[in-house]
């Protein structure tokens, strides 16, 4: 955030940052953290940043890639808090092998797969008492 900075009684508006000369070579850069609002958990483990009150180190995790299968029909995948690169989660290739449409009762869709099983219709007849299954 650009700052009104004063060196020397002269004022210097809109400043974002301040380079001073070192001794030697280089030059030291100073800018504003007042508006900073990092915690440490908001930055990658053992990395640091500088803060409205000053350096801050790192303590998010840094899972890299979190991936997993969901193998019933409550299962979950837990992604444990922090970084992560990505990853995918998916239903494992055994429970989608399953997922075919004679498996599936006709009118009914699971995952997007329509179902074409028809079922048998039972009806009985009130006379004879007999039951008959097509």
């Amino acid at each position: 955030m650009a700052q009104n900075v004063i060196i020397n009684g002269v004022t210097y508006q809109n400043v974002p940052e301040v380079d001073i000369p070192k001794s030697g070579s280089g030059t030291a850069k100073f800018y504003d953290t007042a508006g900073a609002d990092a915690a440490s958990g908001d930055i990658l483990i053992n990395k640091k940043a500088f803060g409205a009150s000053g350096e801050i180190t790192g303590s998010m995790a840094n899972n890299g890639s979190t991936s997993g299968t969901i193998s019933t029909k409550a299962g979950t995948v837990t992604i444990p808090a922090g970084y992560t690169t990505g990853g995918t989660v998916g239903i494992s290739s055994t429970e989608q092998a399953k997922i075919i449409a004679s498996n599936i009762k006709q009118g009914v869709t699971i995952l997007g797969q329509a179902g074409s099983l028809a079922l048998p219709t039972i009806s009985q007849d009130s006379t004879t008492k007999i039951l008959s299954i097509s």
